[in-house]
């Protein structure tokens, strides 16, 4: 800013000194006239008067010269002295300016610092409050929390001592020995816990009606070979025998048997309803949450609410809504005596989008829809493969040539439609012309089909029912004798097993006889092994007792009584007297022993 200024003044002060000579010499120039004559003057006199008047010109000019200079000295210094003034005036004025601009910056500069020192307070101020607050409401949030941490600890309290009341008033109940097992598994309760499925035995389960058919397993087999339709067969025959062998028709009654399945039907029902009330409730809150994101037009999207999962864990709002849906609907429950006709089945499907049912009486409820078993045809969750194995080649020798030269040429043919297509153009695949008609599946009239067999001597009317029956489910004589020949030549395996284990267990007899007849009477081992003294003893037999009556029989009565064994295995007819008649050489008291052993 200062040398700005300098630069200012000096101009100023060139421009006024020009100005100021000018004037001076037009002011000398008019005060003094200038020295020449009008006349001409000769070379001659010119010369001589130059001589005469040389040192007084000379003298005058430099006195003229020395004033003028004198008075261009006192001009040039007053002139300086008037640019001095004016440079120190305007200096002054310059620094005086030049200060009230840095009084003004300076001033503003400290009134923005004292704004932004107030604001900092304000700011200081109003973290404090925030601090504060946040404290207070950190404070209330641990109460609250303490508060919901003491209920949830007395609920929890509540329940395990509802859970400990509970085990101790079942805990007389317990089965902890296996003695106590042993005693508690008898054929009855054995029928009761294996007979039918949710079967329990000890305490009953009081919410049977309600948890049975509620959570189902199913399982698709995903196994590459299909089983045959004589092995299903087996094992579906081998499963009604296995329930017939172990199913006591005496203890499962027709009444304990109908009263058994009216529970099954109505836990069904029950779970049934159930999932039906959940499905329509989950639909509801759907569309309740979906009104409530619908944004208006020209509005930001609104996300949508989450939905609660309070419908999942109310069992008595969904049992409710199901209800209503039973009474207003209840062909997605029953399956009914008489079926409608298309025209109702129509109205009944438009009347499903309204959930209410209002078609003609289908008559009496005759089953328990099954929404995974009643819509397949085989009346199953998942269906189910079945193989069938390939026809015996009836062709002759030449009919066999015959196709595999045919092979040989579609082959040959295929090879060179390969080897054209890799020489023309990509774009005319079209163009190309497959060999071959297209494969017709309406009209698929040349694979392997059974059908044409089983309809043979059956006519169309009378054995509609029997024509009608699946393929999985059509049994010939073959069948069944193919089903004879492997159960019995099973039950001859399982009869060889039956007999190898009862050698291996006489040969283990015997050499336990032999050793026991070299041996010293006080080195012999015991007949009966740790098990079985567990069971004697869980029984209440009497080991001891036992040990001395095994002791007392000879080898060829040991030897008896394991034949004997064998032969009650095969027989099957039941024993009218003593089983141990037959044994040479007993007592009675060894009779009534064994028979004791034995029951």
């Amino acid at each position: 800013h200062i040398r700005q200024t300098m630069s200012g003044v000096l101009q100023m002060c060139s421009r006024r000194t020009v100005s100021v000579r000018r004037q001076c010499w037009k002011s000398l120039s008019a005060s003094e006239p200038r020295w020449y004559s009008a006349t001409p003057r000769a070379l001659d006199e010119e010369a001589t008067a130059t001589k005469k008047d040389d040192s007084a010109d000379l003298r005058k000019i430099a006195q003229e010269y020395n004033r003028r200079k004198a008075a261009y000295k006192r001009q040039v210094s007053k002139l300086r002295k008037g640019y001095m003034q004016e440079y120190q005036r305007n200096k002054a004025e310059d620094d005086a300016q030049r200060d009230a601009e840095a009084a003004e910056t300076t001033r503003r500069r400290l009134e923005r610092q004292r704004a932004k020192n107030e604001r900092s307070i304000q700011n200081a101020y109003r973290q404090q409050e925030l601090r504060r607050q946040t404290e207070l409401a950190f404070q209330d949030h641990l109460r609250v929390q303490q508060e919901k941490r003491e209920y949830e600890k007395d609920v929890f309290n509540r329940a395990r001592q509802l859970v400990i009341d509970e085990l101790e008033e079942e805990a007389p109940l317990w089965l902890t020995t296996p003695e106590e097992i042993e005693a508690a598994f008898t054929p009855e309760a054995e029928q009761a816990l294996w007979g039918r499925p949710q079967g329990v035995i000890g305490v009953p389960n009081p919410s049977l009606d309600s948890e049975f058919w509620q959570y189902e397993c199913h399982t698709w087999d995903m196994s590459k070979t299909y089983k045959t339709q004589q092995d299903i067969l087996a094992e579906e025959y081998e499963d009604r025998v296995y329930d017939e062998t172990n199913i006591d028709p005496s203890y499962w009654t027709p009444e304990k048997i109908a009263e058994r399945e009216a529970l099954e039907r109505k836990a069904k029902l029950r779970a049934n309803v159930r999932t039906e009330g959940r499905k329509s409730l989950l639909r509801r809150q759907k569309e309740f949450l979906d009104d409530e994101a619908e944004t208006p037009e020209g509005e930001v999207p609104r996300p949508k609410p989450i939905p609660s999962l309070g419908v999942l864990g109310s069992n008595k709002a969904q049992e409710k809504e199901g209800a209503e849906m039973l009474l207003k609907d209840p062909t997605k429950f029953f399956v009914f005596q008489r079926k409608a006709d298309s025209t109702q089945s129509e109205a009944s499907e438009e009347s499903e989008l309204d959930e209410s049912y209002s078609g003609p009486s289908l008559g009496a409820p005759v089953d328990i829809k099954d929404p995974l078993r009643h819509n397949s045809p085989q009346g199953r969750v998942f269906p189910r493969g079945i193989g069938k194995a390939p026809k015996p080649d009836m062709r002759s020798e030449k009919e066999k040539k015959r196709q595999e030269r045919e092979e040989k040429l579609w082959a040959a043919a295929q090879a060179q439609a390969r080897s054209d297509k890799d020489e023309i153009d990509m774009a005319a695949d079209d163009d190309m012309e497959f060999y071959g008609e297209p494969l017709d599946y309406d009209k698929n009239d040349g694979w392997d089909s059974d059908d044409e067999e089983w309809f043979k001597g059956l006519d169309p009317d009378r054995d509609a029912e029997m024509m009608k029956v699946p393929r999985e489910y059509r049994y010939r004589e073959e069948d069944i004798d193919w089903l004879i020949q492997k159960l019995e030549t099973k039950a001859g395996q399982m009869q060889s097993h039956v007999n190898t284990t009862i050698e291996s267990m006489e040969m283990e007899t015997r050499s336990r006889m032999d050793d026991a007849d070299k041996m010293p009477e006080a080195e012999s081992q015991p007949f009966f092994d740790e098990v079985a003294v567990a069971k004697l003893k869980s029984v209440g037999g009497d080991v001891d007792r036992f040990e001395k009556l095994m002791a007392s029989l000879s080898k060829d009565q040991m030897l008896s009584l394991f034949g004997l064994e064998a032969d009650r295995r095969d027989s099957k007819d039941e024993a009218t007297g003593s089983p141990f008649d037959g044994v040479p050489g007993l007592t009675s008291e060894q009779i009534t022993g064994l028979t004791e052993l034995d029951a």
